[in-house]
């Protein structure tokens, strides 16, 4: 007996597809899927997928990604909550989708499902918190719903590090105020990466407990990950960077010279640093703090 038919299902016209469709759930499926998503019908959205789930023999919620994305994108939560209901699965590619396009309902969605805000995208991507470091609403609305700016990966990445690194001065301030920790993240290694307000946030860090002196990765696990690699201070960094008046403020507050960029006899102090890479102000600089 053939499955009946639902209405308005009817093969899309030919075209190129930027969609790898699966094996299993049919392109015609999907495309209408896909077309009631973009329409808001949420309930013959339900109808297809019951019928789907009743008559086709080939289908599998597994294969509706690309009707999720739709989803995700317009910030259609009914959607996300029906796919998710039927055991979609979660990935948190969708959050960091969500994110991009500022789909606060469909976030809420995948929180309300089990999504956790504060898992990281990989070893070196901090959890979704930094995607956003750019736009302070949200930001803001991370924050409020949970995000950890001290989240870290198991490379020692923050929010916080991406967001002193290059985030607005406002949204780094708005992430310092919700932090309980300084010590995660190699925070001033990163600020002293910044293009612009470097002094204000390493003050700004400094005065919250950040370390000064901490060689990167020192205390954390995945040093022994790092340690072929020259893991100096923010001051070695500075160093690196070329950044004589950041090289001149760490020398102000304290910065220890004699720390070596390698716990073995190749390790270099910042101003071994600074000869070796031929920086001649700031080797006049350090050699004056001596």
């Amino acid at each position: 007996m053939d499955a009946p038919s639902v209405p308005g299902l009817v093969p899309p016209p030919s075209r190129d597809w930027s969609y790898v469709f699966p094996l299993r759930t049919s392109r015609e499926l999907l495309e209408k899927a896909r077309e009631l998503c973009c329409s808001g019908d949420i309930y013959q959205f339900r109808e297809l997928l019951d019928w789907g789930a009743s008559f086709s023999e080939d289908f599998s919620i597994d294969d509706f990604g690309w009707v999720m994305t739709k989803a995700i994108e317009q910030d259609n939560a009914p959607v996300v909550k029906e796919l998710l209901h039927r055991n979609f699965p979660l990935s948190p590619v969708y959050a960091w989708d969500a994110a991009t396009h500022k789909s606060k309902k469909a976030l809420a969605v995948l929180i309300e499902k089990g999504w956790n805000i504060n898992q990281p995208m990989g070893e070196t991507q901090p959890p979704t918190l930094g995607r956003v470091i750019h736009d302070e609403e949200m930001t803001t609305w991370f924050l409020d719903n949970g995000a950890d700016p001290n989240a870290r990966t198991v490379m020692d990445v923050t929010p916080l590090s991406w967001a002193v690194e290059g985030a607005p001065m406002s949204i780094v301030r708005l992430m310092v105020d919700r932090c309980k920790s300084f010590q995660n993240g190699q925070l001033l290694h990163y600020a002293v990466g910044r293009e612009s307000d470097t002094i204000e946030v390493l003050e700004l860090l400094m005065e919250k407990g950040a370390p000064l002196n901490a060689p990167m990765h020192i205390d954390h696990a995945t040093f022994s990950l790092q340690c072929f690699m020259p893991l100096g201070t923010a001051l070695h960094r500075a160093v690196e960077l070329d950044k004589v008046d950041v090289v001149r403020y760490l020398v102000s507050k304290g910065a220890d010279q004699s720390v070596k960029d390698a716990k073995d006899a190749k390790g270099l102090t910042p101003i071994e640093l600074a000869r070796k890479l031929n920086k001649l102000e700031i080797i006049a600089l350090l050699e004056k703090g001596e």
